[in-house]
């Protein structure tokens, strides 16, 4: 009768219920680690002597002495498919059943030298009954580092219940709970459940290879939890090999250079090694190219290249996938390749490149930061396996969508066009040439608001804002509203090829991110984008106008239209239009509309400019502030919004009023009065009834004044009629327009009035512009200023001009 012997199993985790002294003696090995109902298992013991009668029983118990009698509910014998004298296979029967959600369960396997009742023991080993789990490389190099990722197929989701997952690597067996004695150097870290069928994980260092070309066989072990009483949910295999692949994978489709390396002299004595790459079988243990499955791929001549007695170069040919999806090759190194021994094997996959073919959206600040999406084909979609830059710099939180798309976070990087991105997996590395833009963005908010609303804050975000010299003037930065892209360049004729309509000016930045200014819509720019356009200096004579009665058209044969007329009043020397008509867009140097139709047709002149309306001594001013008033009689009104102060004394040409008070009887101004109408007369004496005012200090200049509130009982709003001057020592005298009313000495408030002449309103027309920083705000200074820039016109940078 054969020796007595007990077996070891890779992952025996009752191992205190099933081991006998004379397992000390024990080297078996029982493979798959995990088998579902139905699957084979194999027993090999390479010091067994197992006779062609052998059995096998799976018992709950520990194994008995002699082979106890089969039942439905335990022990269990099941067929053996397969022996030699050192291994038996056999089928799991119906009635072992698995943990929850293909949770691995312990058995015992005890193989007999017969199915008799007189059998002997021969040996026993656990056998783990679950769902077997996938693991994304079979093997990886020494010293661990490389991430896993380990899953379950969908029907059985080992991973649903426990709410974390811990894992070691064991060359022996799995112990029954997560509290099992383990090596720190053998706890696996970074473990993540990333699904009820999927857990990550990076191998940890101590998974070390022991020398010989196999790759030394280490057991995973996953545990529902961190506790020391976790148990153990399920295992799978994994090896480490003594040599590493560099890089561990490639395009089928191409050459591949391969770096095998190894801090162990492997190739000592090996002056001419043999290579076979092997797909579907472990490494044969000495070099054949015959094989059961698919033929082995030689390498020959100069596709081996022996570097040092630590390093082998090779040239990987292309190569063949299987089912179209990425496949791992054995690359297995021999002594030569005449039957030479196994030296050293590692793993290279074979498989579809990714491919990027675009990223969307094409463009971004230069600020990064914002999410963008890379489409192409053949991406990874395991975790931490795709790395990428734009523009040479590295994306962030990459996130897989699926094989064909990924998204990430854009770095930031310089204002450039068309960037490369690169594209690097474990099968390779792409690059896609123009792939993004890198912009000069802002963004503005609030991005529409009326012209009628005179003065608007806006608050644009953009970028290194505080190193930007802002100003009003000359080289100092500007931000400028522009139809279309801004163009510095001088046209010939003194304006810019497309300059600015209007300026946000009184720029204050907040952060280096973010700065408010005012962007006055009132008043547009001149023609020649050099300030804002003044009416009170602006005058145009169309002298070959073709105007057609009922119609709002008008043309120039000549094309004597200029956009500055637009909003200006129009009449005709010869014949009087419809009263208060104004050109209300200029749409080409030939044609324009008017405000309203036209009540007399033909070939008329017209004169386009000059004021609407005037105020005869009647407009009030305080230096300084940006209200003014009307005597009694005047009234502004609310057509008067947006129209433009010119030629009156204390209002500067081109101050336009934003909004009219109350009763029409004041307005704000865009910019405050240069001088006041107000000033004081001293030393004056009132009679009672009397509308005679006498003072030492009348000039003869006061004339007409309004009276202002006072101590003398003269109505407030009288005014000043006539003076007789002092002079030559005697008291002046001035006559008021009502009569005092109690009398008295004291001093006046008078208010002289100033002659005022009203233009036409020049807002920015309606429309779409967008909101343009220069950093040098001079004509041509795109062409002299060696540090120019501007930020680009995107949809951010849109600002709407629109009636509400």
């Amino acid at each position: 009768m054969p020796s007595f012997r007990l077996l070891a199993a890779g992952v025996a985790g009752a191992a205190a219920v099933l081991v006998a002294p004379a397992a000390a003696l024990a080297a078996p090995v029982l493979g798959p680690v995990v088998v579902p109902v139905g699957g084979t298992a194999t027993i090999t013991d390479p010091a067994a002597n197992y006779p062609s009668t052998v059995a096998v029983q799976l018992n709950t118990v520990a194994c008995p002495a002699k082979i106890a009698l089969a039942t439905n509910t335990g022990p269990w014998i099941p067929a053996v498919t397969a022996r030699t004298s050192t291994s038996v296979s056999f089928t799991v029967p119906t009635g072992p059943v698995t943990g929850t959600n293909g949770a691995v369960k312990a058995y015992n396997a005890c193989v007999y030298d017969t199915a008799a009742g007189n059998s002997a023991l021969q040996g026993s080993t656990t056998l783990y009954v679950g769902a077997p789990l996938a693991v994304s490389q079979a093997s990886g190099p020494a010293g661990g580092g490389n991430q896993l990722t380990v899953t379950a197929r969908p029907e059985t989701p080992v991973f649903t219940t426990p709410a974390s997952v811990t894992a070691t690597f064991t060359t022996g067996s799995c112990g029954a709970t997560f509290g099992t004695a383990n090596p720190a150097n053998l706890v696996a870290t970074n473990v993540t459940k990333q699904s009820a069928t999927a857990v990550g994980l990076t191998v940890p260092p101590g998974v070390v290879a022991t020398g010989g070309g196999a790759p030394t066989a280490y057991t995973i072990c996953l545990y529902d939890g961190s506790a020391a009483t976790a148990a153990l949910l399920s295992a799978a295999p994994y090896g480490a090999n003594v040599a590493t692949v560099n890089p561990p994978a490639g395009s089928y489709l191409a050459n591949n250079a391969v770096s095998v390396s190894s801090s162990m002299p492997f190739l000592t004595g090996v002056p001419a090694p043999g290579v076979l790459l092997v797909t579907g079988a472990a490494c044969p243990p000495a070099y054949s190219t015959t094989a059961t499955g698919p033929a082995p791929v030689a390498l020959t001549g100069t596709a081996v290249r022996r570097i040092t007695s630590g390093r082998l170069l090779l040239n990987v040919p292309p190569l063949t996938l299987t089912g179209n999806q990425p496949t791992p090759y054995q690359v297995c190194v021999y002594a030569n390749n005449a039957g030479g021994a196994l030296v050293a094997s590692a793993t290279y996959t074979a498989a579809l490149t990714a491919t990027p073919t675009a990223v969307t959206p094409s463009a971004g600040p230069m600020s990064g930061g914002n999410t963008v999406t890379v489409l192409g084909t053949d991406f990874p979609t395991e975790p931490g396996r795709i790395t990428a830059t734009l523009g040479g710099v590295a994306l962030t939180n990459i996130q897989l969508i699926n094989d064909r798309a990924f998204t990430a976070l854009a770095p930031a990087h310089p204002a450039e066009d068309d960037v490369t991105l690169i594209v690097t997996t474990p099968m390779g590395t792409r690059t896609l040439v123009g792939a993004y833009s890198y912009l000069n963005m802002i963004k503005a908010a609030p991005n529409t608001a009326p012209s009628s609303a005179g003065n608007v804050d806006v608050v644009l975000q953009g970028s290194k804002f505080l190193s930007i010299p802002f100003g009003a003037a000359g080289t100092a930065a500007r931000i400028f509203l522009v139809d279309g892209v801004y163009n510095g360049a001088d046209a010939g004729d003194g304006s810019r090829a497309n300059g600015p309509v209007a300026e946000c000016g009184d720029v204050l930045p907040i952060t280096d991110e973010e700065l408010v200014c005012t962007l006055q819509l009132g008043r547009r720019f001149n023609a020649a984008g050099t300030g804002y356009f003044d009416p009170a200096t602006y005058a145009n004579n169309v002298d070959d106008a073709n105007v057609i009665a009922g119609s709002r058209l008008v043309t120039s044969g000549a094309g004597r239209f200029n956009r500055n007329d637009t909003g200006l009043p129009v009449t005709s020397p010869n014949q009087q239009l419809s009263p208060g008509l104004t050109i209300s867009a200029v749409l080409s140097p030939t044609r324009a509309l008017l405000s309203k139709p036209a009540t007399v047709g033909g070939y008329l002149p017209l004169a386009i400019g000059g004021p609407l309306r005037g105020f005869g001594n009647a407009l009030i001013t305080t230096a300084g502030s940006a209200t003014v008033s009307l005597m009694p009689g005047w009234t502004f009104t609310k057509a008067d919004v947006g129209r433009v102060f010119g030629n009156t004394t204390g209002i500067a040409n081109g101050t336009s009023i934003l909004s009219i008070g109350p009763g029409g009887t004041t307005a704000t101004l865009s910019a405050p009065a240069t001088a006041g109408t107000t000033f004081t007369l001293t030393g004056v004496t009132a009679t009672d009834g009397s509308t005679v005012i006498t003072s030492a200090a009348l000039t003869g200049n006061e004339a007409p004044a309004m009276i202002g509130t006072n101590s003398l009982g003269i109505p407030v709003g009288s005014s000043i009629m006539s003076v007789n001057p002092a002079g030559g020592g005697a008291v002046g005298s001035a006559t008021i327009s009502m009569p005092a009313v109690g009398g008295g000495t004291g001093s006046l408030t008078l208010s002289r009035q100033s002659n005022a002449m009203l233009f036409g309103a020049t807002p920015v027309p309606n429309g779409s512009y967008h909101l343009t920083v220069v950093s040098n705000g001079a004509p041509d200074a795109a062409l002299t200023d060696p540090d120019y820039f501007q930020t680009d016109v995107t949809s951010s940078s849109t600002f709407t001009v629109a009636p509400f």
